[in-house]
């Protein structure tokens, strides 16, 4: 199908009422792996994943575990048949096309999504790539990319997540990414001894929220391979993931709705990354931290991100917000509840402390 025919095709779906265009409504945590049976499937919903990269054979199983399939094998006349489907979270096109691939990835991508514009085509990019090139030739309805900063080293981990996090707020599509799911680099190069590392739980916490901080919607662990063993059993990192997951699945409803305005850095700034401006809204001596700065498009309501950049240390982040009107809230990641954690002074300024672990951060609203 040309990319003029799916175009037309897509726009008397939606004249037609017969089906609502596809957006975001949960945040995402999914990883490159699938379930197989029962015991697999209950095994990633105790692990606090929502959506699965799974053959057609599999979508079924998916459902009955409320768990959202990226359909590998996907047709466009099987996305005809599933509109509106809510076990189907989208049809893969392709991982990591080169520049010379994103034509014909295109063409697929809006074959299906001509065919089924409830539900989008799944590509996902390397790093470096065009990000404009792409946008103008796929037409992405999100922006999926992967860069492992404990295998491939963190010096652009921010860089990447800047780049990634400017396109997506132009395009005004959601942005996800991929996070290894073990952080001992010598599983991705096959090297002999790889295992567990006594610091892998704080890497792989630092790598999400960092992530959440610069306005993600949605966490994909690569690979599955590493969170599981055979039977579902979790390996030690998995356990790590596990537990990162249910911090995220308390805070993915907030985090979805909330658009990013803004992401700064407190001192030693990474090379690159914006320092924290003079005269801003937040004042803070804190070191190591990451600020990301969020707006909820419901209420206008201002949050922010804060971060413990260090994956060596604890950290005290004490704040100071200005224009503040009522009490600053913090949301209880295991509670999933709001609870004050600032009272505004006669000048509208609030002091906020927060204890974070190693890589951890706390979401802060603004009334």
């Amino acid at each position: 199908m040309s990319r003029a025919a799916a175009a037309l095709l897509l726009t008397a779906l939606g004249t037609a009422g017969r089906a609502e265009p596809w957006r975001m409504e949960e945040f995402m945590i999914s990883g490159w792996g699938a379930p197989t049976d029962d015991v697999t499937a209950r095994a990633f919903v105790e692990a606090g994943f929502n959506t699965v990269m799974c053959k057609a054979e599999h979508l079924e199983l998916c459902r009955q575990h409320g768990l959202k399939g990226i359909v590998l094998d996907a047709t466009s006349e099987f996305a005809a048949e599933r509109q509106g489907d809510e076990a189907v979270w989208g049809y893969y096109v392709q991982d990591e096309p080169k520049a010379e691939e994103f034509a014909p990835a295109g063409e697929r991508l809006a074959a299906f999504q001509a065919a089924d514009p409830t539900h989008p085509g799944y590509v996902n990019l390397m790093a470096w790539m065009d990000l404009k090139q792409y946008f103008a030739t796929v037409k992405p309805w999100f922006l999926s990319y992967d860069y492992y900063q404990w295998w491939w080293g963190p010096k652009n981990h921010f860089g990447r997540l800047a780049v990634h996090r400017a396109a997506a707020l132009e395009a005004g599509v959601p942005l996800i990414c991929w996070v290894e799911a073990n952080a001992d680099k010598r599983y991705e190069w096959g090297e002999a001894g790889a295992g567990y590392l006594p610091d892998n739980a704080a890497k792989l916490r630092q790598s999400v929220y960092t992530a959440l901080a610069y306005g993600v919607k949605g966490i994909q662990w690569f690979t599955t391979g590493l969170v599981f063993r055979a039977g579902g059993e979790l390996t030690e990192s998995g356990l790590d993931v596990q537990g990162i997951n249910a911090e995220v699945n308390a805070l993915g409803p907030t985090l979805l709705g909330l658009r990013s305005t803004g992401v700064w850095h407190t001192e030693p700034v990474p090379e690159g990354a914006p320092g924290l401006p003079e005269g801003g809204r937040v004042v803070t001596a804190s070191a190591g931290l990451v600020i990301g700065e969020l707006v909820d498009e419901a209420t206008g309501a201002i949050c922010l991100l804060v971060v413990n950049r260090s994956i060596e240390e604890n950290a005290t982040a004490v704040l100071t917000l200005g224009e503040v009107e009522a009490a600053v809230e913090g949301l209880d990641p295991e509670a999933g509840v709001w609870r004050t954690a600032g009272v505004p002074d006669a000048e509208q300024r609030a002091r906020v402390q927060s204890a974070l672990r190693p890589g951890a951060g706390v979401l802060l609203r603004l009334q």
